[in-house]
């Protein structure tokens, strides 16, 4: 099986060959006819401006259909090897001009089918295609530059995405990932419709970037370890949305505030920090003061923190903290945010 380094060499054969054998037949003609047009009009004609450099240039200027008739032929031979030339000239030109449009034409059509390679290293990659997929790269786009989101999709969408760069083809295949820069990828987020290909993704994805955080969703909770022993970071269950509007049964209001924080296009936003090796020994009080002017968050409150495994939940502004901790607060944004 070729690697993805190989296929692509192999495309960019197809390319250069139609265009080299062109431009081969090209110089080769030029070189054969401007050495008959020094024959005809030198050595048989007896014309000795005419030299075999002088013939080249000759048959160049005459096959690239240009004819500055500063070089004429004068004698019958010479005509005879004129008009061959015309001939040969015009053929030539026309398959290199029918060789560039129909190449930029593939290149053109290929981009909108996302066949080709992405031209930036993203830092997030989507994959999938999945409705959540959309809502993913909506939500990112409000927090990073569209650059920085790059979405793989398992088949050439009807409408090209306009907001970020796309590639299309079998995710599960490594060739397909190198085409989306799986390699240097920070984060990936997988939200395929078909969740039996997800576990053998996240295995060449894991195979291929060892480092990048992997987020999967799944509707299967049985999947969820599998998914983590695969590689994933992060197993996101779609139950959960199940459990919020069973909760907008009783609780609407407790829905509707999910809704509202888990979008950076609320009022309100959870945000995630992670304590460094500076802040160890802090109090948590301490810590959200020195964050809320680092990053100028008037309204932020902490809601809770993650040490490894475990939540604690409302925590005390006494708390003191430990490295990696991961706090999470309420920012309330002032109403010209939205």
């Amino acid at each position: 099986m070729l690697s993805g380094g190989e296929r692509g060499k192999g495309k960019n054969r197809r390319w250069l060959s139609p265009l080299s054998y062109v431009i081969a037949a090209f110089l080769v003609s030029a070189l054969i006819n401007g050495y008959l047009f020094y024959f005809a009009e030198n050595i048989v004609g007896g014309n000795e401006q005419i030299t075999f450099w002088r013939g080249l240039y000759w048959a160049l200027v005459t096959m690239a259909t240009v004819g500055y008739g500063d070089v004429v032929p004068t004698t019958f031979w010479g005509h005879v090897v004129a008009g061959i030339t015309i001939i040969i000239g015009i053929a030539i030109f026309t398959m290199l001009v029918s060789t560039l449009a129909s190449e930029f034409m593939n290149r053109n059509l290929e981009k909108k089918m996302g066949l080709r390679k992405l031209k930036k290293q993203p830092t997030i990659l989507v994959i999938g295609d999945h409705e959540n997929c959309k809502e993913v790269i909506n939500e990112l786009i409000y927090n990073l530059p569209p650059q920085e989101i790059a979405w793989l999709l398992p088949e050439p969408p009807k409408i090209p995405p306009r907001q970020v760069e796309f590639v299309s083809g079998d995710p599960s295949e490594e060739d397909t990932l190198e085409r989306a820069r799986i390699r240097e990828v920070k984060k990936v987020v997988i939200c395929m419709k078909e969740e039996s290909r997800t576990l053998h993704i996240i295995l060449l994805i894991r195979k291929m970037n060892k480092h990048a955080e992997i987020i999967a969703t799944t509707t299967d909770a049985r999947l969820k370890e599998l998914m983590m022993g695969a590689g994933a970071t992060y197993v996101i269950p779609q139950g959960t949305l199940g459990r919020i509007v069973a909760s907008a049964v009783y609780e609407p209001s407790v829905a509707e505030f999910i809704g509202e924080v888990t979008t950076a296009r609320g009022t309100a936003n959870l945000i995630e920090r992670i304590a460094s090796e500076e802040d160890a020994g802090k109090t948590l009080q301490e810590y959200v003061e020195n964050l809320k002017k680092i990053e100028n968050l008037e309204n932020a409150t902490p809601v809770a923190i993650k040490r490894n495994k475990h939540f604690i939940y409302a925590p005390r502004p006494e708390e003191k903290l430990n490295e990696k901790d991961r706090i999470i607060l309420l920012v309330a944004y002032k109403q010209e945010h939205q």
